[in-house]
């Protein structure tokens, strides 16, 4: 085990998890020395996915006290600093664009750590408050990270459109794809599509639109009565209330708990319909070829779009949602179609980017 070349991966929530456990596993194949901090921005759903994963995370630490953006952000720092206090580490790998992604790629620039991996950098709504704040986040980032793992060319273009040097980019495909496969490979997962449509809605700017979500499913379901809609609520309160309240007495619209990683891939993969304001879910759901329907104004994954598995609806109006959706459910996504989220080896390809700058240091 090469000690002296040690990687620490910093994750704070359930998708950096299951981006970065297929990267965590191609490391450890190489014979290298890879610590795993979780910061507990979210806990008890994120550790469902590590045990789907088979991974122990070294370092396990509690969410800082405090609900705004600033308090979080400084608390997460503090925690991460002390990790980096008592390790040597070469290299630090962050994912995406949480407050855990910018906590640990500061900590890490602070700290003077050698190599700065971002993973699935590049990504750009064009709106700095949508979404908010993860926009900045990953701008953020962008300036601190030695090294870009780029998802889609879209993303290596946008990186190197705002002066990132080629030469510190590497296109990958999304680590998403990995997981996903990995799942099918083990025959984890339906064949046969059913008739009912998943819903998910709880980023912060749509924390107001609940209610209009909301009826826009009521009318829905009475437009196509042959329908089921399962509605997982995120555990936050705000984002809770408002859909129970709302979707009081609706036979044909169920509210479900969160599900676990594993249960939401079993759930996209027999799917007729995903209607969500989840970046990640965004990106899941062309492996199994089920339409999409946006809750967002803007996405920085538009590469789904362009390609026709997904479609902008925003979450401000009820007709606009519901018309979304009858389009998407018209639609049929072909074998044919080529995911633009890569072909299930991004993970092979950092790991090996990764050995071999650790062979440099």
């Amino acid at each position: 085990m090469k000690d002296n070349k040690k990687i620490l991966i910093i994750t704070g929530t359930r998708p950096e998890v299951i981006k970065m456990a297929p990267v965590f596993h191609a490391l450890k194949t190489n014979n290298i020395r890879v610590d795993w901090c979780h910061t507990g921005q979210h806990d008890e759903l994120a550790m469902q996915a590590f045990n789907i994963f088979n991974i122990k995370p070294t370092y396990i630490l509690s969410r800082p006290e405090g609900n705004s953006v600033t308090s979080l952000l400084s608390g997460l720092m503090n925690n991460v600093q002390q990790i980096l206090e008592m390790i040597s580490y070469k290299a630090v790998l962050v994912h995406g664009d949480t407050a855990t992604t910018l906590a640990g790629a500061k900590a890490a620039f602070y700290n003077q750590i050698p190599i700065i991996a971002h993973v699935e950098a590049g990504l750009r709504s064009g709106d700095l408050r949508h979404p908010f704040p993860e926009e900045s986040n990953r701008i953020l980032v962008s300036k601190l990270a030695t090294k870009h793992y780029a998802p889609t060319l879209l993303a290596y273009a946008a990186l190197v459109s705002e002066g990132v040097p080629a030469s510190n980019i590497i296109l990958t495909g999304n680590t998403v794809v990995d997981a996903q496969l990995y799942l099918l490979e083990q025959g984890l997962l339906p064949n046969e599509k059913s008739n009912i449509i998943i819903v998910t809605a709880h980023r912060r700017e749509n924390w107001n639109n609940i209610k209009i979500i909301c009826n826009a499913l009521i009318k829905l379901s009475e437009i196509r009565p042959d329908l089921i809609f399962k509605f997982a609520v995120h555990p936050n309160p705000i984002v809770r209330n408002q859909v129970e309240e709302a979707l009081l007495g609706q036979d044909k619209i169920h509210i479900i708990e969160s599900l676990d990683y594993f249960e939401l891939q079993k759930s996209l993969a027999s799917a007729k319909l995903v209607i969500t304001d989840s970046g990640g879910i965004q990106e899941e759901t062309p492996t199994y070829r089920i339409p999409t329907v946006v809750l967002r104004k803007t996405t920085e994954r538009p590469e789904a779009i362009n390609e026709g598995f997904s479609i902008l609806a925003g979450a401000e109006c009820e007709e606009e949602i519901i018309q979304a959706c009858l389009l998407m459910l018209d639609k049929t996504i072909s074998n044919e179609m080529k995911n633009p989220f890569g072909d299930g080896k991004a993970s092979l390809k950092i790991a090996d980017d990764l050995v071999r700058m650790l062979n440099v240091f």
